[in-house]
């Protein structure tokens, strides 16, 4: 697997736990949405190649 597939695998990951934990406690997400949406969307294509 590629190491630059993998980092975005674990960044992606990264964000879905932030967003839950910031869920979890009430507050705001800290995370940019469209950079989240950008790295999903990246990842999806690599995934279906």
């Amino acid at each position: 697997m590629n190491i630059a597939y993998r980092k975005l695998a674990m960044l992606e990951k990264d964000f879905i736990a932030r967003e839950e934990a910031a869920r979890l406690e009430g507050t705001s997400c800290p995370i940019d949405r469209d950079f989240k949406n950008r790295i999903t969307k990246l990842l999806n294509q690599v995934r279906y190649l």
